[in-house]
């Protein structure tokens, strides 16, 4: 075979390979707005309940509390009380000291496996230490091709499979979800540097991640820092919630709120692994939680009886 049908036969594989991945690409960027435009809204009936996900770090997981003292565990009992058991299942991935590109990695397999109704997303102030997996670019200056990548389907399901190892599931009846054959997040990743302003990346994942959801049809909503001194971070989450039209919940009024309720500081927040709400001030949370929840996924509480009805 002479030099030059060679190099026009391997030109014609090109193109081929190039043309089979744009059209790919076309078909899920199709299949993704479709989904987004129109979606059905999932049952809210069945014997495991529409999953609500808690997504995020310690504060999602309830660092150091037990279990029933977290957020995730207490708004179950307060939607179990309002729509009765079984009408909806919470479940906890929370897990400490992640940032915010970790649980953006995993999100999608996390959907794709569990199906939710709504996601709420607690994750960000890991950003000023933790740089496992975090992409310190800042979306403006970043090259054509990175922007592309964050922008293409097939790079999202490409993700999946790098971050999520296959063949395993996330474990919902386990605190944290967590499944065995992947290393937890610890420390800052050798030879990165500190991020100097993580609400730039912060801001871009949180979009990322309501971007993603959306093109699942599934709603979402961000939850915020009670503590004064995670300021900056929590501009960043509100800046991607009115970014993303969705729900923010300041907690920083849900602690004013138990603080004028009287509840000592001390009380509220616990300071045995660091700054953490306590099970008291996760109460209020779950308090201006609930009815976002219920509007997401436009539910209403069950009716009760009237005094004296019979």
């Amino acid at each position: 075979m002479s030099e030059g049908r060679r190099f026009s036969r391997l030109w014609l594989v090109l193109i081929a390979v190039v043309g089979s991945l744009v059209a790919m690409e076309l078909t899920l960027q199709v299949a993704s707005f479709a989904v987004a435009r129109f979606g059905s809204q999932r049952a809210l009936a069945g014997g495991a309940g529409a999953v609500v996900l808690c997504v995020g770090d310690s504060h999602t997981f309830g660092l150091p509390l037990p279990e029933e003292e977290s957020y995730p565990s207490q708004l179950q009992v307060a939607l179990d009380a309002r729509h009765g058991e079984g009408t909806f299942r919470v479940v906890n991935l929370g897990i400490p000291s992640v940032n915010s590109d970790w649980v953006l990695n995993r999100l999608e397999r996390q959907i794709v496996q569990l199906d939710p109704v709504v996601l709420i997303v607690w994750v960000g102030i890991n950003n000023l230490w933790n740089a496992v997996e975090l992409d310190m670019t800042n979306e403006a200056t970043a090259p054509v091709w990175r922007r592309a990548l964050r922008a293409s389907k097939l790079a999202r399901l490409a993700s999946i499979a790098f971050y999520s190892r296959s063949g395993h599931q996330y474990d919902t009846e386990t605190r944290g979800g967590w499944f065995e054959g992947e290393a937890p997040p610890s420390g800052v990743a050798k030879g990165r540097p500190r991020l100097p302003n993580p609400g730039v990346g912060l801001e871009r994942d949180l979009v990322a991640m309501s971007d993603l959801a959306r093109s699942y049809d599934v709603p979402i909503a961000f939850i915020g820092y009670p503590l004064d001194h995670q300021r900056p971070i929590n501009r960043a989450i509100a800046r991607a919630a009115k970014r993303s039209g969705a729900p923010f919940v300041d907690t920083t009024r849900d602690l004013a709120r138990a603080r004028r309720d009287g509840h000592a500081p001390e009380a509220l927040i616990d300071e045995r692994a660091g700054p953490h709400p306590s099970k008291i001030l996760y109460g209020y949370v779950v308090d201006t939680l609930l009815p976002i929840v219920e509007a997401l996924t436009g539910t209403q509480p069950m009716a009760t009886e009237e005094p004296g009805a019979h």
